[in-house]
């Protein structure tokens, strides 16, 4: 008889933990939503992560990935979930994170920038109309995404801006020129108030094209720009953007 209670106890129990299991992996899951957006006359899928704080505010700010399959290195996959990692170590501060469910496998190269800056254009409205009513918003992305960043900062101005804040590593070799050409031609907008770029790149990068570029942003000394840049020269470009997107958004959300 004992041991049929015994048996019956650790039964229970197990069935309790596997239950409880469950429930906690479906409210993790939960704060993850897809949605449909319309862009370009396509239907998109893209995903938004919901911290626990969205449940009684809706006044959030959101951070938005750029996430592109890349052409020259190893397939990431985890980006979207190492934003989430680095918002929830930020001190009192929740964010909404954005991005596409899937990874399009496309090589972002500088001719197509508006191509995929329409895609979050419309995306960011999409956001704005459903999600959230804080108009504060980072756009983050590595490789040649890190450039459509740094071009976005550059091409928006201040009627049309959709972003404050924005975070890029390791743009690729055709980014870099195409960005440094902007710069030193004054070719863009100059309207613009308020902006934090932070700027980083790996040895797996060029050296030479990336430093030009920091050094030009630098020299310009731009009035609207809050800028930091830093080289990860222990880093790949494999393994550095944990850290990147980690530091990015605590330079561009937390203050002194």
């Amino acid at each position: 008889m004992k041991r049929q209670k015994l048996l019956l106890v650790i039964g229970f129990s197990i069935t309790l933990l596997a239950i409880l299991s469950f429930s906690k992996s479906n409210q993790r899951d939960s704060t993850i939503e897809t949605f449909s957006f319309s862009s370009n006359r396509e239907n998109i899928k893209a995903k938004i992560y919901l911290p626990d704080a969205y449940k009684t505010n809706n006044n959030l700010p959101a951070i938005f990935l750029i996430d592109f399959t890349e052409q020259h290195f190893k397939l990431v996959t985890d980006e979207f979930e190492q934003v989430i990692k680095g918002v929830k170590q930020l001190n009192g501060t929740d964010a909404l994170v954005v991005s596409l469910a899937s990874i399009p496998d496309v090589d972002a190269t500088p001719d197509k920038f508006q191509e995929y800056y329409t895609i979050y254009k419309d995306l960011v409205h999409y956001v704005d109309g459903k999600y959230t009513n804080n108009t504060s918003r980072t756009f983050i992305g590595k490789g040649s995404e890190g450039g459509i960043v740094v071009m976005a900062l550059l091409t928006e101005d201040t009627e049309n801006a959709l972003f404050d804040n924005y975070i890029a590593t390791d743009p690729s070799g055709k980014y870099a020129d195409a960005l440094a050409n902007m710069i030193e031609s004054d070719s863009f907008p100059k309207n613009k108030t308020n902006k934090k770029l932070h700027f980083s790149f790996t040895p797996s990068n060029n050296y030479k094209k990336c430093s030009k570029l920091i050094d030009l942003i630098n020299e310009a000394n731009y009035p609207w720009l809050t800028f930091y840049s830093t080289y990860y020269k222990n880093n790949t470009y494999d393994n550095a953007y944990p850290l990147v997107f980690s530091e990015g958004i605590k330079f561009v959300f937390e203050t002194d």
